[in-house]
């Protein structure tokens, strides 16, 4: 948390995201990030990581894409927000999904020993100086999927995976 003129500001944390949760949802969703081409173990080791923001009374899980070759090319729009113009990859919106306290694996960068850990800690301090920036973008692209054609065809199915979310608790 940062301390800020008498308002206490909390900062984003990083996550993982449950694997057998996500596999859950891509079963109704197949935007969802997954690939099921891969072993679990594959994943395991390139974990699924993001931020959460709260949305429309739910939890949403935004990814953190590793940087890419196209990622430079991308222009920024609603849904992706590209971190230091692609070079530490995106933010991506459009597959963002809702997710339970008990599918998030809390994720420190210090404690894992990873292979791109600079990347990671860039991401997380953009992330955090973007705080504003990036609870808007969530929002909007959750309020403009509902109405808009290309939306839908990019985006995952906010309010079906949220009523898929809730019957995952109960199982």
């Amino acid at each position: 948390m940062l301390f800020l003129g008498g308002v206490i500001l909390e900062k984003l944390r990083l996550y993982k995201a449950d694997i057998n949760y996500i596999k859950y949802l891509y079963h109704f969703d197949k935007r969802v990030q997954y690939n099921p081409n891969q072993a679990d173990s594959y994943t395991e080791r390139r974990p699924y990581l993001g931020i959460v923001l709260k949305i429309n009374n739910c939890e949403y899980f935004v990814p953190l894409e590793h940087p890419r070759k196209q990622h430079k090319n991308m222009k920024n729009n609603i849904y992706i927000f590209k971190i230091h113009n692609g070079k530490y990859g995106i933010l991506g919106f459009n597959n963002m999904i809702p997710i339970n306290k008990e599918n998030l694996i809390q994720f420190d960068i210090n404690r894992e020993n990873l292979k791109y850990r600079r990347i990671l800690i860039s991401q997380y301090h953009f992330c955090n100086k973007h705080i504003n920036e990036i609870k808007y973008r969530g929002l909007e692209t959750y309020l403009r999927r509902q109405n808009n054609n290309f939306l839908k065809k990019v985006c995952c199915n906010f309010q079906l995976l949220e009523r898929k979310s809730k019957e995952f608790i109960q199982k």
